[in-house]
């Protein structure tokens, strides 16, 4: 009640309309993350820390630990997963999403046939992902038309790779599922870019151009600084998905992992899976799911951090 009296004391009566608006608006995103993030992983957190039995224990801890450094209790390295996972992010984020920022803004700026260009670029991202996944796997089979072109390029003719696909090949699984995501990489914020860039003022180019500022210049010293917010806001719900980077891993390898191309992402669907067959309890899952949350976080907040200090806020 102090409080409140307080509140009504200092502050005006529009004040406190305004006050109350602003407030109505954080309660949706709080109300969601309490609803549909705490407490449906409520008891994913406690299984974490029980046995079989349901009785407090660090064992699914201690099991997750040894699975990085030895191997888990299906006899895998999640260390080797987790570096893939974080391969992929990398093309991605660190190579895919700068080229796209180029891209996206060479077709914003409307060159000639820039509509023909655009369909054509966001084609591939309107694709479904199990529609996209069968393609490629097509594509890519034992005489699919990219395997008979590497083939010509001087692919071993008596390798799994020649004769099965590149996806049944050591030497060619992951490099082929990292060759799809860079393809979907240059794609994937195409929508979301073009809008952002579309705000920026014309007269702001305009002013660049009467100075003399070429079309590069235009884009890193006005265009890029303009939507930095929205850059920053991309990056960092591509953080939150830094160690479960998977993309259709499951989907392109059947299920399997196989031929060094499990993600710990595909690690974690694949572990739920065995737990629809009855294989292990649920503990060891849901401790790799804490561990990976309690890492996540501080990169995913540095991360945030480190972005908006790149860069002063810009208003448009």
């Amino acid at each position: 009640m102090k409080i409140l009296q307080k509140i009504k004391k200092n502050y005006s009566k529009f004040e406190r309309q305004d006050f109350l608006f602003a407030y109505l608006l954080i309660l949706f995103p709080v109300a969601q993350f309490l609803v549909f993030w705490l407490f449906v992983n409520a008891s994913s957190i406690a299984l974490a820390f029980q046995d079989e039995l349901g009785k407090f224990t660090w064992n699914n801890f201690e099991a997750v630990k040894n699975a990085f450094i030895h191997q888990d209790i299906f006899g895998i390295n999640l260390k080797d997963s987790l570096v893939r996972s974080c391969i992929l992010w990398l093309v991605g984020e660190a190579i895919c999403f700068p080229i796209s920022l180029i891209t996206t803004y060479v077709l914003t700026r409307k060159i000639v046939g820039h509509y023909v260009f655009r369909i054509c670029y966001i084609i591939p991202s309107l694709m479904g992902a199990i529609i996209w996944t069968l393609l490629i796997k097509e594509m890519v089979r034992g005489e699919g038309p990219i395997t008979l072109l590497v083939k010509n390029f001087g692919l071993d003719p008596y390798s799994n790779a020649a004769t099965e696909g590149l996806l049944w090949d050591e030497a060619t699984a992951f490099f082929t599922i990292v060759s799809v995501r860079a393809v979907m990489g240059f794609v994937g914020n195409n929508a979301v870019l073009t809008g952002a860039y579309t705000r920026v003022p014309n007269e702001l180019f305009e002013s660049a151009e009467l100075d003399g500022a070429g079309f590069f210049t235009e884009m890193f010293k006005i265009a890029i600084p303009c939507i930095w917010p929205t850059i920053c806001t991309l990056l960092t719900f591509a953080l939150c998905s830094i160690f479960t980077c998977d993309y259709n891993v499951y989907l392109f390898t059947n299920g399997q992992g196989n031929f060094e191309t499990s993600t710990i992402g595909f690690q974690l669907f694949n572990l739920t899976y065995q737990l629809k067959e009855g294989n292990g309890s649920y503990g060891y899952p849901a401790a790799l799911g804490v561990a990976l949350t309690v890492i996540t976080l501080p990169v995913v907040l540095l991360g945030k951090m480190l972005l908006e200090r790149m860069s002063e806020n810009v208003e448009v």
